[in-house]
């Protein structure tokens, strides 16, 4: 078996996951951990019950690479390194001496009779029974991200569900979500407006950014907002800044706080829940200055804020594109490949794997435990 990379080394993408520190896959259970993949589920499920979670984490303990959880759900190796997961893979492929070709950048495949029959770089054509395209999707251009892989599968008569950036901070019309730069809200909702052909939530932290937000629950919706923007010009989110408290349970909140500790400032009870920095901007928005004690809040006033906090608008203008991305929406599209083998239904001795495939999945270790699943999947079939 001969691996064909465009780069002089293996594994760039695979050293910057995870900040560096690789979160591979998670403790999620098989079948817990299907279902995060949405509306992909069924087709991802073949792959990754061949090898889901517990074995591949047994696999890298073969490799001599533990791993641990420090937080009961991300799945990391103990060394704290996607380096030692690269090399650990390289060191495997040297012992069961898999050729790598390096600076060799897949120009074109050879079909012939409906199956392939080689493939052809700027070093000449090499003869093959059979290839697995894993060449990855569009992010991180500057480590051999590109729209290579999408161009040889369309070459071969696949159709290219169009990619967009996905796992990527959003950028915003309104400006106030730049002043918060920095700030973190640990929990909060997001809602997708169906206004523009898109829907869904999403619950987890938030970051605001000098360009609008990030944070694990905006890259887990960034995706669709993106998807979303090649059609639009802008995209609606709505965000619940306090998932676990309805609107009649802030009503009662604001009473009580009326009753009992009236005296206190407006911002001085939004402030524990909201953040300082955060409450000051909504009080802005209505008008409500800072300083108001909450006895003297009207009922206009209190249901003004209780709106803001529980629907509060944001406009999606952009997003920071593939540089930024941690993967790509879109690919290959799963109607043309078999979910069972990974294996073109197309082009015969053809089998595909990971990003290049339209599937993309939440933070968390998802798209990397894919990757491998799928990468598994394709060549054990690729071999039969």
């Amino acid at each position: 078996m001969t691996v064909y990379e465009q780069l002089p080394e293996p594994g760039a993408r695979l050293l910057v996951t995870g900040g560096g520190h690789c979160n591979f896959t998670n403790t999620l259970a098989t079948d817990d951990c299907i279902r995060r993949f949405g509306e992909k589920r069924r087709f991802v499920a073949p792959a990754i019950k061949a090898l889901d979670g517990n074995r591949l984490r047994l696999f890298f303990e073969e490799l001599e690479i533990a791993s641990y959880s420090p937080d009961g759900f991300h799945v990391l190796p103990l060394s704290n390194s996607a380096h030692s997961i690269r090399d650990a893979l390289r060191q495997a492929c040297r012992e069961l001496n898999i050729a790598f070709r390096f600076n060799h950048r897949v120009d074109s495949l050879q079909i012939s009779g409906g199956r392939v029959t080689g493939i052809r770089t700027a070093h000449g054509t090499e003869p093959a029974s059979g290839i697995v395209l894993a060449t990855g999707g569009a992010s991180y251009p500057s480590l051999g991200g590109g729209e290579s892989g999408f161009k040889l599968a369309h070459m071969a008569g696949h159709t290219i569900v169009p990619p967009c950036p996905a796992l990527v901070p959003l950028i915003t019309r309104e400006t106030w979500p730049v002043t918060l730069a920095g700030v973190t809200l640990p929990r909060i909702t997001i809602s997708l407006a169906e206004k523009v052909g898109f829907r869904g939530t999403a619950t987890g932290s938030l970051l605001f950014t000098h360009k609008g937000i990030s944070g694990p629950v905006v890259l887990d919706i960034s995706g669709r907002v993106a998807a979303a923007l090649m059609t639009h010009t802008a995209a609606e989110i709505i965000l619940d800044l306090d998932p676990d408290r309805t609107i009649e349970a802030w009503q009662e909140h604001i009473e009580k706080s009326r009753n009992e500790h009236g005296a206190q400032t407006v911002l001085a009870m939004l402030a524990p829940i909201l953040t300082v920095a955060l409450a000051k901007t909504l009080l802005q928005r209505t008008d409500v200055p800072a300083a108001t004690n909450v006895a003297r809040l009207s009922r206009a006033q209190s249901r003004a804020l209780i709106m803001l906090v529980k629907k509060l608008p944001i406009t999606c203008v952009g997003t920071e594109g593939f540089n930024k991305a941690m993967v790509t929406k879109g690919g290959v599209t799963l109607a043309e490949i078999c979910p069972k083998t990974l294996a073109s239904k197309l082009v015969r001795g053809l089998f595909f794997a990971g990003e290049i495939l339209d599937v993309d999945g939440p933070c968390g270790g998802f798209n990397l435990q894919w990757a491998f699943a799928s990468g598994f999947l394709a060549a054990r079939n690729l071999n039969n």
